[in-house]
């Protein structure tokens, strides 16, 4: 997996397990502790509640991801295609000694690039052509400093398992599960042409490229609906600092609860509906922090060509989605939000619609409402297929310095 990061060479070591459930109100997804105390599930086990069914199910997955034959996954992060080949053939040969693993699958990803003053430079755009890495997760008292938005920091217990959870216990033995954390291993498959294809479709209902932006959430260079409903380039423009400062729904119930400026539907508030009342969380204005994810990925395959688009080249995203409780976050937002109708409390969406962008669909019953001014009927889309399949998924531990330390002292 190749990323533009410094060091030069970096690594994540994840191990796959199953994601498990104690017998209380106090669960923590874990499969390297206790097993005799927890009924234990993989990704595969799950798949049909986070939407991974037809072409997304398991049984068609590379790479042995379905079968269970999973059991380490190591991900490198590197300046360049030079070290990430040195790097990785390095690991392998240091994995195979005396037999200890087989390793059954590898790939890699990359940044999309594109042309600057004659020099090929790497972008933060998705297959789709979407601008990405806009909205990130704020953790408080992290390293990281983002530009301040309407939310409020995520506690660090919700992506670190650490002693002041709210609502889990950090593993037995400590040594293990202290600053550890949970995440979700997934390769997705993006249909880049059938987008495309879709979004010219209906170009005499609603223009192409404001189409892609309310199906999103936002426009593809990144300018959120939210603050410019009407064009991606407004009267003064919008700084990068402002591109993740504002709100759905104020405490007042004040902003856009209606979804006229952006649909209540679209991807973005889905995944992320900020103060907007939804399953989970029923106060205008209110945090919806304990379901958030951070997302962690890189696209693979080549830029997509218009001109050229029927290549049969793959493309997709793969990575990862970190949390502390894999039920309470990852399938929470992908079960609840992503992949029910019924997500967003009073306002009432189609009985049948889900995430346009990576909600499993039905061609026919699929549909998506974007609600007109005025009491003007809703322009209603529907007949389309799923844009994502999903390729391979895998719960996994990713175990901190002294969790490694104490596993490669274990006899």
């Amino acid at each position: 997996m190749s990323q533009n990061a410094n060091p030069t060479i970096a690594s994540t070591l994840a191990l796959p397990g199953r994601v498990d459930r104690v017998g209380d109100q106090r669960s923590c997804p874990d499969a390297l502790v206790q097993p005799d105390r927890r009924v234990r599930r993989r990704a595969a086990e799950r798949a049909n509640l986070v939407g991974d069914t037809g072409e997304s199910d398991p049984q068609h997955w590379i790479g042995g991801f379905g079968a269970g034959s999973d059991h380490v996954l190591v991900t490198l992060h590197a300046l360049g295609a030079e070290a990430m080949a040195s790097y990785s053939d390095r690991l392998g040969t240091l994995f195979s000694e005396r037999g200890a693993f087989r390793e059954i699958w590898r790939a890699d990803g990359m940044a999309l690039m594109e042309t600057k003053d004659g020099q090929s430079v790497p972008t933060t755009k998705v297959h789709f052509g979407y601008t990405d890495g806009i909205s990130m997760t704020a953790i408080r008292g992290g390293p990281e400093r983002y530009p301040p938005d309407h939310q409020e920091p995520c506690e660090s217990w919700l992506f670190v398992l650490r002693d002041d959870a709210e609502n889990y216990f950090v593993p037995e033995p400590r040594e293990l599960g202290l600053n550890g954390s949970f995440a979700v291993f997934k390769i997705m498959e993006t249909d880049v042409v059938g987008f495309e294809d879709f979004l010219q479709s209906h170009r005499n209902e609603i223009d192409p490229e404001l189409l892609a932006a309310k199906l999103c959430g936002r426009w593809r260079n990144g300018v959120p609906l939210a603050l410019s409903p009407d064009t991606d380039s407004p009267p003064g423009g919008i700084s990068p600092e402002q591109l993740n400062d504002f709100d759905y729904v104020n405490a007042d119930g004040s902003g856009d609860p209606k979804g006229l400026r952006c649909p209540v539907g679209a991807h973005m508030r889905r995944i992320n509906p900020r103060g907007q009342p939804v399953a989970g969380q029923g106060r205008p204005g209110g945090s919806n922090n304990t379901h958030r994810l951070i997302r962690r990925g890189m696209p693979y395959g080549p830029a997509y060509e218009p001109g050229q688009p029927y290549d049969g080249i793959e493309r997709g995203l793969l990575g990862y989605f970190i949390n502390s409780s894999i039920e309470n976050q990852y399938e929470f937002v992908l079960g609840h939000w992503v992949n029910d109708s019924e997500f967003a409390g009073r306002v009432r969406l189609p009985p049948t619609s889900k995430d346009p962008m990576i909600g499993a669909q039905n061609p026919a019953e699929s549909i998506f409402a974007i609600p007109q001014a005025n009491g003007a009927p809703s322009i209603k889309i529907t007949g389309f297929s799923s844009f994502i399949t999903t390729k391979a998924a895998a719960y996994c531990f990713l175990p901190s310095v002294t969790a490694i330390k104490f596993i490669a002292n274990l006899s």
